[in-house]
């Protein structure tokens, strides 16, 4: 991601802590401006205990999907295999 744009999967600024009920939101954030957008799937971190937050940089993301049992929601799964200075 070029530098200054972060992108928040599952939660909405100010609003963390209300994961997973946000889950289904993302947020683009360049420079001072903020988009957000709403899925039809909920993104989750790989533990499927809260949002996941990326910063400015490379990244290499795997993407997987889980069944969260309590709810019976689906869930996008987004790991990072660690931000790559050199791809």
């Amino acid at each position: 991601m070029p530098e200054g744009v972060s992108v928040d999967f599952g939660a909405l600024p100010d609003r963390q802590v209300k994961w997973p009920a946000d889950a289904n939101n993302y947020c683009v954030h360049t420079g001072e401006k903020s988009t957000f957008y709403y899925s039809d799937a909920s993104f989750s971190n790989p533990e499927l205990n809260g949002p996941v937050f990326l910063g400015s940089g490379r990244h290499r993301l795997l993407l997987s999907t889980k069944l969260e049992p309590m709810s019976e929601r689906l869930f996008v799964i987004i790991s990072e295999n660690g931000t790559l200075n050199k791809i």
